[in-house]
């Protein structure tokens, strides 16, 4: 199955301090914004699930997707070691 792999990984720092989590796709952003995210709320977060869906049905590029994950963390103020 295709993963919509993204050209650069996004690391997110969830939890403990100094504790990164890579995400290295359009379904696993999908997957943390449906079920990890700890900010269910704001623009960003609601573009980012949007625009990841519309990802993996094809219809936006998966550039634009990460793109909208990183807004999203930059939002919910998740440092992110990785651009």
């Amino acid at each position: 199955m295709h993963c919509f792999w993204w050209d650069k990984t996004v690391e997110l720092e969830l939890g403990e301090a100094g504790g990164y989590r890579a995400v290295k796709s359009t379904r696993e952003a999908v997957e943390f914004l449906m079920l990890r995210w700890p900010q269910k709320d704001g623009r960003a977060f609601a573009a980012a699930k949007r625009t990841c869906i519309q990802a993996l049905d094809g219809k936006v590029k998966t550039e634009k997707a990460r793109r909208a994950f990183i807004k999203a963390a930059e939002e919910a103020h998740i440092s992110i070691r990785s651009q």
